[in-house]
């Protein structure tokens, strides 16, 4: 009888240090996966970059030359509005309350030749969230996220209107790039990873949503340039 309960107490003693045993090869193996995926790494190795699960859909398309047709009056009326009081030169932007902008994690800011990266503090809020907004569609259609929009052209000061007068006699002297309210984003260019990058034709659909939804939030003015092939947007 003694010989039967000892061998059930060893066996129970096996069967309890087999379980311990267990739960730590499974700790050991989580703490490793954790550890190796901590650092930022790479982007285009960033598993969590995008969504394996979801499957791309078609985007709706409208005509947007006619939707984001918001004229220069409209959008003048904004800058004066929201934009700084005075003339914008090259040393004053900060003590006019501007805000600098440059390339991040949400947009670059391409090298710009007749402005100055520096805009209101509103119109700043308004581009983060463009960028953020456009890289989370990219994520829920199971694109890297890590697509970045470029923006061409800020705030324009005293010195940049005068050059750009005497290249282009169409230049107004009182745009709505003066007031440090508006930029422009190209619709054909953008930064792209290695991995699971999308398509120009599905990001320009992207871009083009992503701005109309903020539009209709009515957080900004729209024109579709041709020329310049941007997006021309004033904060509201």
């Amino acid at each position: 009888m003694k010989s039967d309960l000892g061998r059930s107490e060893k066996a129970k003693a096996i069967v309890h240090l087999a379980i311990v045993a267990l739960v730590l090869i499974g700790l050991v193996v989580c703490g490793v996966r954790v550890f190796s995926g901590s650092g930022k790494g790479n982007r285009k190795h960033d598993r969590h970059a995008w969504n394996d699960s979801y499957k791309d859909h078609r985007e709706r398309e409208r005509n947007w030359p006619s939707v984001f047709g918001d004229l220069q009056e409209t959008q003048l009326q904004a800058a004066i509005k929201n934009g700084v009081r005075g003339t914008v030169t090259r040393e004053n932007v900060e003590k006019l309350g501007m805000v600098q902008i440059g390339t991040n994690d949400l947009y670059m800011v391409d090298h710009l030749t007749h402005s100055v990266p520096w805009v209101v503090p509103k119109m700043a809020t308004l581009l983060d969230d463009i960028g953020r907004a456009f890289q989370d569609s990219l994520y829920r259609r199971g694109y890297n996220r890590h697509h970045r929009i470029i923006v061409t052209s800020v705030t324009r000061t005293a010195d940049d209107v005068k050059r750009l007068s005497q290249q282009n006699v169409n230049a107004t002297e009182n745009s709505c790039h003066c007031y440090g309210t508006t930029i422009d984003i190209t619709y054909v260019r953008y930064d792209k990873p290695e991995e699971h990058a999308a398509s120009d034709e599905k990001l320009r659909s992207l871009l083009m949503q992503t701005v109309y939804d903020l539009r209709e939030q009515k957080r900004c003015y729209v024109k579709f340039e041709r020329k310049q092939s941007c997006l021309h947007i004033t904060v509201r």
